[in-house]
């Protein structure tokens, strides 16, 4: 009785560690990470779980950010919120230029129109100083 209790006991471990494990293949890495910024112009296609990092110019000393456009879901989700970093030597100056990141992730097969506009949230009814557009194609 004491073997089949500790064979239970065994099993029931090995079952609760499964639960954690992953599908992805350890030794498959994830698709790289593909980088956007103003200069791009040809289409994007990435595969669905990939990466797609856009990094700008910005200066938020201004009160200009960049905000990225409704439209592109599901085929992309925004991963949190857009990085903003300006230049180590910089920081805290104002009027100092820098780069906002934003990150999304290729979630549904199809084609999306992603959309940033560079403006100010306090003049809502101003047309944005830029914008920038990526045609994308999840496969």
């Amino acid at each position: 009785m004491v073997r089949f209790a500790l064979v239970v006991t065994a099993a029931l471990a090995m079952l609760a560690g499964c639960e954690s494990m992953t599908v992805e293949n350890p030794f498959n890495p994830p698709p790289l990470a593909v980088r956007l910024d103003e200069s791009t112009s040809a289409p994007v296609s990435v595969t669905r779980g990939q990466t797609l990092v856009v990094t700008l110019d910005a200066n938020v000393t201004t009160g200009y950010r960049w905000e990225a456009m409704p439209g592109f879901t599901p085929t992309l989700v925004q991963i949190g919120t857009a990085d903003y970093s300006a230049p180590a030597a910089a920081q805290g100056q104002v009027g100092t230029p820098g780069t906002m990141t934003f990150r999304f992730r290729a979630a549904e097969p199809g084609t999306a129109a992603l959309e940033l506009a560079y403006r100010r949230s306090f003049e809502p009814n101003v047309a944005p100083a830029k914008t920038v557009r990526y045609d994308v194609t999840v496969r």
